[in-house]
């Protein structure tokens, strides 16, 4: 199914479409390409950005016991012809994604199977109402140097209406993309008095903008090259390779989720980020996943210096792992349902998640390794059960928090019917 807002996208309904079929070609690798074509209005001639930004896992697939989420966003142009290839992508998910071109009505898909047949999707122009003003936003991108920068992604991520705000914002373009010459606009289906989001391009830090108005005034955003950070992980004194090692929490914009990233260490157990927003603290972390039973590195605070400038962390050393195992039990002693799954996640981080993920058993085991020594949240995913009134340790319906400090073992958790089913 189409959709027209962003609400459900970034509530994590993860939304998407097929629109006269998707396509995609297996590799040796057991990935999958998702190809289609873009066809822009006839006095169009950019090329259309094709952004992926969610993915949910297929239902009714077998996948292994513990699945990593895909490495997101990915994105790419068309080219002369309109067509587009989205390589390595794992055909364990869907996919969702967002289809942008300067000029354009933007088009958002759901749940894209890229194993399915190519997608053929056609861009519209937008069409002047002059009987609802307030209605369209324009901004301009432009360097240091006060060039412009063409492909800029703007992701629109609050609006304001009747002297409220609500984020994620909605009845607006989720994105736009701006042109050779730096412009860009927003479309809403409804007026507004103010937007705010972020503008990110290639070779530059990811800018926040706010309270910019609708009408004829053209915002300007500059960019610059941001600043960089860098250091090395160690175990033992020994490098280790293949870590994710992730930016999160930036100071007082912390709730932006325009800003995380991640970047993996190399076999000398290194790691490089460059274009960061300039200026600010982070948390830094190794995701769980990646270490494996390898250890744990616990968040850790820095700062981001001035543009242009590079923080080197240094030698940075995991530390002990920890298990968390248990079972959940069905009060009316019937083998925990298809397709049930238990999440344990780091507590209190504002951006991306960091956690484990299973998919249970009859038995309804579960055993997660490599969690670090901090507090975390397990979060229960029992279709057609809900958490038991006897089992104190729960709160929210569907998650326990608990600091870590050892092994901890023998959990027992009491699920009952719900609704009295």
């Amino acid at each position: 199914m189409r959709t027209n807002g962003f609400v459900a996208a970034l509530a994590g309904l993860l939304v998407l479409v097929s629109l006269g079929g998707l396509s995609s070609h297996a590799q040796e690798t057991g990935r999958s390409a998702l190809t289609g074509r873009v066809i822009l209005p006839p006095e169009k001639s950019a090329p259309a950005t094709v952004l992926i930004w969610g993915a949910e896992r297929k239902p009714d697939l077998e996948t292994p016991r513990s699945a990593r989420y895909p490495h997101l966003p990915k994105r790419t142009q068309t080219d002369s012809q309109g067509h587009f290839t989205l390589e390595s992508l794992d055909p364990a998910w869907l996919y969702h994604l967002v289809i942008i071109a300067p000029g354009c009505l933007s088009k958002s898909f759901v749940r894209i199977d890229p194993m399915s047949e190519p997608l053929t999707a056609q861009l519209e122009a937008p069409t002047p109402n002059s009987d609802s003003p307030n209605t369209v936003l324009q901004g301009r991108v432009l360097d240091a140097r006060g060039q412009p920068v063409p492909a800029a992604l703007i992701r629109i991520q609050g609006v304001t209406r009747n002297g409220s705000t609500m984020w994620p914002a909605d009845d607006i373009d989720p994105f736009s993309i701006s042109d050779s010459a730096g412009n860009f606009t927003v479309y809403a289906r409804t007026a507004f008095t103010a937007a705010e989001g972020a503008v990110e391009a290639t070779g530059f830090a990811t800018a926040l903008f706010e309270g910019w108005e609708p009408g004829d005034t053209i915002h300007t955003l500059t960019l610059t090259e941001g600043a960089a950070l860098k250091g090395r992980l160690l175990r033992a004194g020994a490098p280790v390779a293949n870590a994710e090692i992730r930016l999160d929490n930036f100071g007082t914009e912390s709730g932006s989720w325009a800003w995380n990233y991640s970047a993996l260490t190399d076999d000398q157990g290194r790691f490089l980020f460059t274009n960061l927003p300039p200026n600010r603290s982070f948390v830094l972390y190794a995701t769980m996943e990646s270490l494996g039973d390898r250890g744990a590195f616990s968040k850790r605070p820095g700062q981001i210096h001035e543009v242009g400038s590079t923080n080197d962390m240094g030698d940075l050393s995991l530390k002990a792992a920890f298990k968390v195992e248990g079972r959940i039990r069905l009060t009316d002693g019937k083998p925990v349902p298809t397709h049930s799954r238990v999440d344990l996640f780091r507590a209190s981080m504002v951006g991306r998640q960091d956690g484990l993920s299973l998919t249970l058993g009859p038995d309804g085991a579960f055993s997660f390794a490599g969690v670090p020594a901090e507090k975390v949240a397990v979060y229960l995913r029992i279709p057609g059960y809900e958490i038991s009134p006897q089992d104190r340790l729960l709160k929210s319906g569907s998650a326990t928090n608990f600091t870590v400090v050892s092994n901890i073992t023998g959990i027992v958790i009491q699920m009952q019917p719900q609704n009295g089913q």
